[in-house]
């Protein structure tokens, strides 16, 4: 079946994945794989790799493998990980029952996987971890090259050059029937639309960590998802729990807080915090006690003066890596929302406040292909029912008249421009570990809500804007927004 576009800014698909990473691209070539005569689009707002599946500082990404006889032992360190967070076990189960078959995934497509001298994969312990379960390949644009090739031999058809700015509803937390996309090239960069018509929706829309002024995520991501995923109901979980790395002031190095002189009284926890990059929340490690302290110690800015064991004195920051948090999902990706599921980073529930290194490769490609292969089916078994679609009258209750039209003159990525100047810092202050009590916390929490309260039916005003603020409240309420009210 061809894709159909009904007028200049309207597009007709069966499956709709929005993201082009690890998820994404999975999510997309497992929805065609179960049902190859539907339609299935996906769309990246980048044509080249980016994110921080193919694009972050390392070129490289670890994917946990646990064997047959390990799951058990993998479901009981994950889940102890998770607190103060929520895992759900059935979630954790089923990345331990999928690993094999990600993993073959990967070695299908001839990536550079690290080996032994005889030619086994060489297996590394993950970080939060001391068992060698994790798997890693090197070379993430030939990684990138290479999925995506796949992903159009299957017959996925691929829009590059756009991003999201809405789920399509009739209200939110009704059936989602497709999405709203803002053009981010060319001469109407922000001030076209495309409108998606779907069957079945894929959010792999990546982490939050863009939202953050000093972050070490892959470039290229928009940090909208949460705003994206509350503003259409779906329940969202564990959206305060960040991975958060210790990095040098001006170059963003990673420091490992392990690496430093410390007194006496904490200076036996040091080794251990050497088995982990990001700092860990909650008390369900020792270690943990070496970044409250320095978290206790920062001074303007965030910095801390440290003395490091080799290179002597250093001023440290924290920086966003990841989000834990996201829609919480079941074990097939769908959200609480009918017509919606969720994979990749923008999704929850198989990892909490912590999770070990390697993963997110695992959830990304195990819950991706879950989620593509349900989303197939649900839009099979409508199709071969002949039920007629949702929105199929031409109908946007939540977009209006303005269904592919000129956004004005202050297009949206413009206003959100200049949001970002002041989000970014001030996600930087009040959205740390140890923030909450910060007295200017409100001021800068009740700005943001000012921004979510504009009318939700004015899709000209601020759009990108109020995503931009929900998901920041996201992770600065956790609760208080978990169910997509603001």
């Amino acid at each position: 079946m061809r894709h159909t576009r009904s007028s200049q800014n309207t597009l007709e698909t069966d499956v709709l994945v929005l993201g082009a990473g690890l998820a994404g691209l999975r999510a997309a070539m497992a929805a065609k794989e179960t049902a190859p005569d539907l339609r299935v689009t996906l769309v990246s707002p980048h044509a080249r790799p980016a994110g921080s599946s193919f694009a972050n500082r390392n070129n490289a990404l670890g994917l946990q493998v646990p064997q047959p006889h390990e799951a058990d032992a993998f479901v009981a360190e994950a889940l102890r990980l998770a607190a103060p967070g929520l895992a759900v076990p059935e979630l954790v189960q089923a990345l331990a029952e999928d690993a094999p078959a990600c993993l073959e995934f990967l070695l299908s497509l001839g990536l550079a996987f690290r080996c032994d001298p005889d030619g086994s994969l060489r297996r590394f312990p993950g970080c939060f971890s001391s068992i060698p379960r994790a798997v890693v390949f090197d070379g993430l644009a030939q990684a990138h090259a290479a999925i995506l090739a796949r992903a159009r031999a299957l017959g996925v058809e691929v829009v590059h050059g756009f991003e999201a700015l809405a789920l399509t509803q009739e209200e939110p937390g009704a059936r989602v029937s497709g999405a709203v996309l803002s053009a981010l090239r060319g001469p109407l960069a922000g001030r076209r639309t495309l409108a998606v018509r779907a069957r079945s929706v894929v959010a792999a829309l990546g982490g939050p960590a863009p939202l953050f002024a000093r972050r070490i995520c892959g470039p290229g991501g928009s940090g909208l998802a949460y705003g994206l995923l509350a503003s259409a109901g779906a329940r969202l979980v564990n959206t305060t729990f960040l991975q958060w790395f210790w990095v040098e002031t001006r170059s963003l190095a990673f420091v490992n807080p392990g690496e430093l002189v410390w007194p006496s009284q904490l200076a036996h926890l040091a080794q251990a915090r050497l088995a982990h990059c990001p700092m860990a929340h909650g008390l369900v490690l020792d270690d943990a006690a070496l970044d409250l302290d320095l978290i206790s110690r920062q001074g303007p800015g965030g910095v801390v003066h440290v003395e490091h064991r080799q290179r002597g004195p250093l001023d440290l920051v924290l920086a966003a890596h990841a989000g834990n948090g996201g829609a919480l999902i079941d074990i097939h990706g769908r959200t609480s929302v009918a017509g919606l599921y969720a994979c990749g980073e923008c999704a929850s529930g198989m990892h909490g406040a912590n999770r070990l290194g390697g993963g997110m490769v695992l959830s990304a490609l195990a819950f991706g292909a879950r989620a593509g292969k349900a989303a197939a089916e649900e839009t099979a078994t409508v199709e071969a029912a002949g039920k007629p679609d949702q929105d199929r009258d031409g109908s946007w209750p939540n977009v209006g008249a303005d269904r592919g039209a000129d956004m004005g003159a202050k297009t949206g990525q413009e206003a959100s421009t200049g949001l970002l100047r002041w989000l970014r810092p001030g996600m930087q202050r009040f959205g740390l570990p140890g923030a909450a009590q910060n007295p200017a916390r409100q001021a800068f929490v009740a700005r943001l809500r000012s921004i979510t309260d504009v009318a939700q039916d004015d899709f000209r005003a601020g759009r990108r804007e109020r995503l931009l603020a929900r998901s920041a409240l996201a992770i600065l309420e956790g609760s208080s927004v978990q169910d997509g009210q603001s």
